[in-house]
């Protein structure tokens, strides 16, 4: 019973070289979790770069086909406008007289 007993008390002890090994495993441990974090955070932004850089070039792209069917459409007008003074170039000039006559009578005031 004796040494029953002074087996227990080895055994319910902790020496401090245990604990500095349980600070050093911990201390392991956080390291490896800090570099973990660190992969996976660098991850995540080369994830949401790749997105954005994504979403940049369509709104590029869409501002760009936007541009070009606006310019088309005022270069369709502009040729409209010229074919109806070419083909009724009277009636052009006497709309053209009325409408800076309403402007200035609009500007007037």
């Amino acid at each position: 019973m004796v040494a029953n007993k002074s087996t227990e008390a080895q055994a319910g002890k902790t020496t401090e070289a245990d604990i500095q090994a349980q600070i050093d495993q911990l201390r392991g441990d956080i390291a490896e979790l800090t570099k973990l974090i660190g992969t996976l955070g660098n991850q995540k932004a080369s994830e949401a770069r790749v997105k954005a850089e994504k979403f940049r070039d369509d709104a590029i792209k869409s501002g760009q086909d936007a541009y070009d069917r606006a310019r088309d459409e005022a270069m369709s007008f502009e040729e409209d406008v010229e074919d109806h003074i070419r083909s009724r170039p009277l009636q052009s000039i006497l709309m053209a007289a009325g409408f800076g006559f309403l402007m200035a009578l609009l500007t007037r005031r």
